[in-house]
């Protein structure tokens, strides 16, 4: 008998293909699965929150520090066998985001309502993908399967922030940052298969993430 803690439960194969072909009927433009140990997690990831200091950080209930600590949730995600990463296209290249936003700074592009509701649309929709998938891993067995956002979530205007008192408007929407969890997308990404460009090149892409335990 294997020992109390270290039992997995057997992860079908065409389970996960069952769920990389869902990710695509619902919008996904990009679906792969992973094995759990080729996720690279790295503590840069989590310190760019603060370097430069992200505008979530701390505000956010999706971002650190409102979020387990790398040890925590690396002990977690040893727990999981496989991801599946999705991706889905934002829709500007860095040629486009030149031309209709050119002569803009960072901090500026951030404010820009245009660009941001590009960015906050792909994003609500690969959310809406997540728990899709969520609900059809629970479905065939997955009881542990969880999806992770890419970037900070928008799907307020404004969070409602931390507090023991207050409390997330869309709790079954909001899923914690790939990147607020120290995982480093580009990398885990290249090791599914899949290119993301920083700073997109040819096309902008959004990854997300679902966890199969």
């Amino acid at each position: 008998m294997m020992p109390l803690g270290l039992h997995f439960r057997l992860v079908l194969k065409e389970d996960l293909e069952s769920l990389k072909m869902k990710a695509h009927e619902y919008g996904a433009y990009r679906a792969e699965v992973i094995p759990i140990d080729k996720i690279v997690m790295d503590p840069r990831v989590r310190l760019k929150c603060l370097v430069p200091v992200c505008e979530n950080y701390g505000k956010n209930r999706m971002c650190p520090p409102n979020l387990p600590s790398l040890d925590e949730f690396g002990k977690a995600l040893l727990r999981y066998r496989h991801a599946i990463i999705i991706q889905f296209k934002i829709g500007l290249n860095q040629a486009e985001v030149q031309e209709r936003f050119a002569a803009k700074d960072l901090q500026a592009l951030v404010l820009d309502e245009g660009y941001s509701q590009v960015m906050k649309e792909t994003m609500c929709n690969m959310l809406e993908v997540l728990g899709k998938l969520e609900r059809d891993a629970l479905y065939m067995g997955y009881r542990f399967a969880a999806g992770l956002s890419g970037g900070a979530c928008a799907l307020c205007v404004e969070c409602v922030g931390p507090g023991e008192d207050k409390r997330c408007l869309h709790p079954f929407k909001a899923r914690p940052s790939i990147e607020a969890m120290g995982i480093d997308v580009v990398a885990t990404a290249e090791m599914a298969g899949l290119k993301v460009q920083f700073p997109a090149e040819t096309e902008a892409v959004w990854t997300g993430m679902l966890l199969v335990d």
